[in-house]
């Protein structure tokens, strides 16, 4: 393991002891597109043991501008399948399980439960606002992704002592038709994404509690945004459904 890893390794925040953490690690993608291509890739790259990746759509000749797990000869394919292969050509050393279906209300619990940390790369935000309610009621760490044109974020959900995605956007507020987006905003997002879960999984400081990572392509700016936790949010407020790990 030691070699593969050495350039990791060399480094003090890590070392081997770090190294260890990492392969025994557990986190799940929902979502093997956009954000899912450079997430999952330096997850694996970086030694994460067990992967969990949620996909159900099939390979489409639109994803190709930013969708690097796949590639011409996998249109037409389960997403699943290409990246699994992808990913196990990458690094043999992991565990990469995949399950070829759509997350829903019904079975993101399931599909969810027995990972350290849960990432959503998905563009649909009504299925973002599933994963939080799952990721509360299992009481999860879930990092959410969501990309616009040459702009994106990256946010960190842990309640009750963070807020989680509806406290910031509520879905009532954020539905809307589907965004064009240019590969490198995935690129950049995808890999914040991975760097953020990295962090959690060594026991580094996470730099997005409470904030709001922003990233805007068209003029090379970042930025970190304080947010809060919506007391009486539907969601993750004392009185929710999902708080007490019900639907």
């Amino acid at each position: 393991m030691n070699e593969r890893y050495a350039r990791q390794i060399l480094m003090e925040q890590i070392d081997v002891a770090g190294q260890e953490r990492l392969a025994r690690a557990a986190v799940v993608v929902v979502g093997a597109g956009g954000l899912g291509s450079p997430a999952l890739t330096y997850l694996a790259a970086a030694g994460v043991g067990r992967i969990g990746l949620i996909d159900g759509d099939t390979v489409e000749l639109t994803n190709l501008n930013r969708q690097f797990l796949h590639g011409e000869a996998d249109l037409g394919r389960p997403k699943a399948d290409s990246a699994r292969e992808r990913l196990a050509a990458l690094n043999g050393t992991i565990e990469v399980r995949t399950h070829d279906v759509r997350l829903t209300e019904e079975n993101a619990a399931a599909l969810l439960a027995g990972y350290d940390l849960i990432l959503g790369a998905v563009d649909s935000f009504e299925t973002r606002a599933v994963i939080n309610r799952a990721a509360i009621g299992l009481g999860i760490p879930y990092i959410d992704g969501g990309v616009n044109g040459f702009s994106g974020s990256v946010f960190y959900s842990y309640p009750p002592d963070l807020p989680c995605l509806n406290c910031v956007f509520p879905l009532e507020r954020s539905k809307g038709k589907t965004a064009g987006v240019l590969g490198t905003t995935a690129g950049v997002i995808g890999t914040a994404m991975a760097n953020v879960a990295l962090l959690h999984l060594l026991g580094l400081e996470n730099p997005l509690c409470n904030k709001l990572f922003w990233y805007d392509g068209l003029r090379m700016r970042t930025d970190l945004i304080e947010v809060r936790r919506d007391e009486g949010c539907l969601v993750c407020g004392s009185d929710s459904a999902a708080r007490r790990g019900l639907k």
